[in-house]
């Protein structure tokens, strides 16, 4: 939803960060007593030098709640923030109930527990890309993507042994 900069309610408005830098810019807005929220979500481990434990949900993005008139230059000008995010002269704000959702699925742990991948979906299993411009090709699952609801598969035939990215929704046991 998009709010005015003279609402004089708070409201949990969208902050873009610096890359990789959300957890710096919740840091510098809890210095300055402004609420803020980094959804994360538990990825499986990545290869050599891919980041351990929990990832940010959304990237680049942190929630911050405060009113927009009082409190707009300490979180638009925060170590690791790149502003808030606008439309015209209307800030992007998220409601209420979707930060209490996202916190209730994260519980005692602090973050998200990725949803289990389908069976036919999980590494090793073979199979059949049944929608897009690959349909009808079969591979083998190397990966599930819980965050980007995708497979990683690597085709037989084609690519010579690449990995491919499909939407999971899009795949069949073979």
């Amino acid at each position: 939803m998009l709010i005015p900069g003279s609402d004089p309610r708070p409201h949990w408005l969208l902050l873009r960060t610096k890359p990789k830098q959300e957890a710096k810019a919740v840091n510098a807005l809890a210095a300055r007593e402004i609420e803020a929220y980094c959804p994360r979500i538990l990825e499986p481990v990545r290869p050599r030098f891919g980041p351990l434990g929990p990832l940010p949900l959304f990237p680049g993005y942190v929630f911050t709640r405060f009113v927009l008139g009082e409190r707009f230059a300490a979180a638009q000008y925060c170590a690791g923030s790149l502003g808030l995010v606008r439309l015209g002269g209307q800030f992007a704000a998220v409601e209420e109930e979707i930060v209490a959702g996202l916190r209730l699925r994260e519980g005692e742990r602090g973050y998200v527990m990725p949803d289990l991948p389908p069976r036919a979906l999980r590494p090793g299993s073979r199979v059949r890309i049944a929608e897009g411009a690959l349909a009808g090709l079969e591979g083998v699952v190397t990966r599930y993507l819980p965050a980007k609801k995708r497979v990683q598969l690597l085709l037989a035939h084609a690519w010579r042994g690449r990995p491919v990215e499909v939407d999971a929704v899009a795949v069949r046991c073979a």
